[in-house]
């Protein structure tokens, strides 16, 4: 079969970048080699990052080419936001970081990030557009995690295959754009839909967590009533756990899980009242935390019909927290 002319003739000039570069040569550069491709629409944010997160909420953006050393401390937090879609229109946009020097703390902290790739500066025009083409082509699925989101760094060399329900594919609006001619109204409902699974998926991975620190909870707790030193790791563990129920709580609200967010606010109440007695006379509050957080978490990635009964466990675990 013979190439269409959309495989042949890609329309750079749909595409849209922001571009946040501490060396501005360095920027004038690629933005000359972007231009000469054809990408025009280029935002320059500089350093700020109220510019970089305004030119994110503008439009559906696709593609971030960002310094590391503009924020190198903040970077994971701002990469993040942009990843949870705590800011910008299009949490799925390709992330390009350029460093200065890539050593084994700033490559972690890519990772932590949700990068796409990386380039060593200084960026020449051709390895820039090496780097677009090759995001073009290929896009790796996302992992979706309580502390992550962001594309999988799983080896291909493993010999076990990943879980396909930790695994989330994404838009790639840059090919769709480019290459595969997709019209801006089915881009907006590509990525408007991949939203709604990621918000779906930030769920499923609340709940798990809130499960998990429960777990450890109730095995901490019970070690530390023979073993005084671990008091502090239980206090630890259940501002963990505060912390992540309040989060779901947060993220419940406006949805369908409204009654699984009821829940959420018993765990903090649980929580509370274990925090405010003594270790080794809370056995009870623990053992009903367990089964609290077991409840959220089958409710929301197992049993969803079953949200209909959260009113009835919320009203009941009311009830108990109020008997001192």
């Amino acid at each position: 079969m013979a190439p269409t002319a959309a495989q042949t003739s890609p329309r750079y000039d749909r595409l849209h970048f922001v571009l946040g570069q501490s060396d501005r040569g360095e920027a004038a550069i690629m933005k000359d080699s972007l231009h000469a491709r054809g990408i025009q629409r280029v935002a320059d944010c500089g350093a700020s990052t109220d510019r970089l997160f305004g030119a994110l909420d503008g439009e559906i953006v696709d593609l971030l080419v960002y310094d590391f050393d503009l924020l190198r401390d903040r970077f994971v937090e701002a990469m993040q936001m942009v990843r949870r879609k705590s800011r910008g229109q299009n949490p799925f946009v390709l992330i390009l970081a350029t460093v200065a020097d890539s050593d084994v703390e700033t490559v972690r902290s890519l990772v932590k990030g949700g990068v796409d790739d990386l380039i060593r500066r200084p960026v020449t025009g051709q390895r820039l557009l090496e780097s677009i083409g090759g995001l073009m082509d290929h896009r790796k699925p996302f992992v979706v995690a309580n502390d992550y989101v962001g594309p999988t760094r799983r080896s291909t060399r493993r010999a076990e295959p990943p879980d396909p329900r930790s695994l989330m594919r994404v838009p790639n609006t840059m090919r769709s754009r480019a290459i595969d001619q997709v019209s801006e109204e089915e881009i907006r409902r590509m990525v408007d839909t991949a939203v709604a699974t990621l918000r779906d998926r930030q769920l499923v991975a609340c709940g798990a967590q809130v499960e998990r620190l429960s777990r450890q909870l109730r095995d901490t707790y019970r070690a530390a009533a023979d073993a005084p030193e671990r008091i502090e790791t239980v206090r630890g563990l259940l501002h963990k756990l505060e912390v992540a129920a309040d989060d779901l709580y947060g993220r419940c609200q406006g949805t369908e899980f409204e009654r699984v967010g009821e829940l959420a606010k018993m765990v903090l109440a649980l929580t509370q009242r274990i925090d405010r007695g003594s270790v080794g006379r809370a056995g009870t509050e623990v053992q009903l935390l367990g089964k609290l957080t077991e409840a959220i978490h089958r409710a929301l990635a197992v049993e969803r019909d079953s949200v209909a009964v959260m009113r009835d466990i919320a009203s009941a675990i009311a009830r108990f927290t109020r008997n001192e």
